[in-house]
């Protein structure tokens, strides 16, 4: 790491979220949640189950053991239920990114700060004070213009790019981040 990344890791950050960085923050912890829940698997089954019903009547009309019509109507009834579950994953999926904007807090008079030391990050508000050990986090992404600190439980620490001098330093601290949490993580066993 240079000079600059090691004075940007000593120093505290301070920063507002903007109203618009808090919504998109709270919709992409509110996805996060959603596919922690096996959305993912909720979201694919359909489509499998789908695709296997089609080949299936395709196989025996095909073969002669079900008339042509009955196999059409059961792949369009098929594709119906197929739509319907789409629909309402689509929706599950909405709610989901919507549910998160309580999440963050609206900016207020005070900024956030972050102080780093060696076993993680403090996240300090209004509201109070949060801590992330590197132990305790699964991931760190740079989306956008937000760094993403994200934790075993609960939300993740999100800090605005803008709040570093330039965008090298804000890379040099995301890699920081990802070798931080490489080198502390707990492995499951």
């Amino acid at each position: 790491m240079s000079e600059a990344g090691r004075e940007i890791a000593a120093s505290p950050l301070a920063f507002e979220l903007s109203h618009e960085e808090a919504r998109i923050a709270a919709s992409r912890a509110g996805f996060r949640r959603a596919l922690r829940r096996r959305f993912s698997l909720r979201h694919v089954a359909p489509l499998v189950g789908f695709v296997l019903l089609m080949a299936f009547a395709a196989i025996l009309a095909l073969t002669g053991l079900i008339a042509r019509r009955l196999a059409e109507a059961a792949i369009i009834l098929a594709a119906i239920a197929f739509m319907a579950s789409r629909m309402a994953a689509h929706w599950r999926l909405r709610r989901a990114q919507m549910g998160g904007d309580g999440a963050f807090a609206a900016p207020g008079s005070q900024p956030t700060t972050v102080a780093q030391d060696a076993t993680g990050l403090t996240v300090r508000t209004a509201s109070g004070a949060r801590r992330f050990d590197y132990r305790a986090c699964r991931d760190v992404e740079a989306a956008g213009a937000l760094i993403y600190l994200w934790s075993d439980n609960g939300d993740p620490a999100v800090i605005p790019t803008r709040a570093f001098p330039g965008d090298e330093a804000a890379d040099q601290f995301v890699a920081m981040l990802r070798a931080a949490i490489a080198r502390d993580r707990v492995k499951p066993g």
